[in-house]
């Protein structure tokens, strides 16, 4: 309800609009994290021709057309975007996707709605001392194993539970950005 709330304030309320904005000019400015390469020769002085080679590919990556798996977003659309959605919704998610099917570079990002991570899922404790809470797969220890995104197509589901398809998608794939307000949260 709290995030449903801000996002309808974010579509509807200029000052809102307006702090969202700021969020995205000051945090990540108008180019956004860049890539500054450090690398260094035998003598320990800096080898400019190998870090002007890896900053001119790290532009090329940084394209809508390599960065997002979808082709959309550049690198630092997908940056303002992470921190409207830390700032509006009070977090972000980003799956890594490697192989083929990430473009000609093998590794892209694809930015998801945490929404679609249902909250409202749960399982006790499961046999192997794993446990499910708001839509995320943890170990025994707290450890997250694996997000379950809603699908609404079934044959994307690997999952399903309580007459929902869920698309289980491996921990190591999320990047989840939250700010920890308390231990276990």
């Amino acid at each position: 309800a709290l995030v449903a709330r801000s996002r309808e304030q974010a579509a509807n309320n200029d000052y809102m609009r307006g702090f969202l904005r700021m969020v995205r000019q000051n945090i990540v400015g108008p180019q956004g994290i860049r890539l500054q390469a450090q690398s260094r020769d035998d003598d320990k002085s800096l080898d400019t021709v190998a870090n002007d080679a890896i900053e001119a590919a790290w532009l090329e990556w940084s394209r809508a057309a390599n960065c997002d798996v979808s082709g959309k977003r550049s690198w630092r659309m997908i940056q303002g975007g992470a921190a409207t959605a830390a700032a509006r919704d009070g977090e972000f998610m980003i799956r890594e996707i490697w192989g083929a099917d990430a473009g000609p570079w093998g590794y892209a990002l694809q930015v998801l709605d945490p929404q679609s991570c249902q909250v409202d899922y749960d399982e006790e404790q499961r046999r192997d001392g794993s446990f499910v809470r708001h839509g995320v797969e943890f170990n025994q220890y707290g450890r997250p194993l694996a997000y379950l995104f809603t699908t609404t197509d079934e044959r994307e589901a690997d999952y399903v539970y309580g007459g929902r398809s869920f698309q289980r998608i491996p921990a190591r794939e999320i990047i989840h950005g939250f700010i920890e307000d308390f231990t276990g949260q």
